[in-house]
């Protein structure tokens, strides 16, 4: 009986309206989230950036959870699914950044071939490349001719 009756409870709760200001605020929460994520993904933060743009993620999918799924206004097992949920990929990302943590940066070994390589400059020279090389052929055709 105490299943039925919490159960119209939940019923009664959730056909309870909420205003649309709460709504609203939660969508330029997110909307200013999905700013602070371009922003910083504009500044190519070489160690940071990775786990900044995880925590916003993690941040607007909790709100969406939360508010749009109306997972705030429920009790018992939904709480308790969700935090298990969010614990777990709390560890998911934590054990990934660990890994990442440990891992070198790949480098040409000493004496290997690729070892005294230099970047190329590619707007160098204007008679070479995909653009300018048929300029140098017509130029060493003119010369034979003449």
């Amino acid at each position: 009986m105490a299943i039925a009756n919490e159960s119209r409870q939940e019923e009664h709760n959730m056909q309870e309206h909420h205003g649309a200001g709460r709504y609203v605020v939660i969508w330029i929460a997110l909307l200013v989230l999905t700013l602070v994520t371009v922003f910083t993904g504009r500044m190519h933060l070489p160690d940071f950036g990775l786990v900044l743009a995880l925590i916003i993620a993690s941040v607007k999918g909790t709100l969406v959870a939360l508010y749009f799924m109306h997972l705030s206004e429920h009790q018992g097992a939904n709480r308790l699914v969700f935090g298990v949920s969010i614990l777990f990929v709390v560890l998911l990302i934590g054990f990934s950044l660990m890994d990442l943590g440990t891992r070198f940066r790949l480098a040409n070994p000493p004496g290997s071939q690729y070892s005294d390589l230099q970047a190329v400059d590619i707007g160098a020279n204007p008679t070479e490349g995909r653009t300018g090389g048929h300029q140098q052929l017509q130029k060493q055709n003119h010369e034979t001719h003449e």
